[in-house]
């Protein structure tokens, strides 16, 4: 987050929509998060623009992170159904912990809400 004066310039993320019963290449069946990233301008917190639109899908179950190509975006946003083959898998920044089920930075090596070992 960048403030020059009253003007700034943020990242904000935010879950779009939500897709259950989807089995994830974990072979779990499980919940996904598509989740829209961007970048905008503000003035007196008031957002402007936005820019450097990108989605993500997120598995709840291993916490897979998937990138979704521009091609495939729209049609995602008003379909029901989630086609991973269309997705790049992509490197998380976070662990879900197998015990409390948070999210836990991928570099620790125990859980700072439980505790228990990553």
């Amino acid at each position: 987050m960048f403030f020059f004066g009253i003007f700034g310039v943020q990242n904000k993320s935010r879950v779009v929509k939500e897709f259950n019963n989807v089995i994830c290449r974990c072979g779990r069946l499980s919940s996904m998060q598509l989740i829209e990233e961007y970048m905008y301008f503000h003035f007196f917190f008031i957002p402007i623009f936005r820019w450097g639109r990108k989605y993500f899908v997120q598995a709840r179950c291993c916490g897979r992170l998937y990138e979704v190509p521009e091609d495939y975006k729209d049609e995602l946003l008003t379909s029901d159904t989630i086609d991973l083959n269309r997705l790049r898998e992509k490197e998380s920044p976070y662990k879900i912990c197998p015990s409390c089920g948070k999210y836990v930075d991928s570099n620790y090596k125990y859980c700072p809400y439980c505790g228990a070992e990553l």
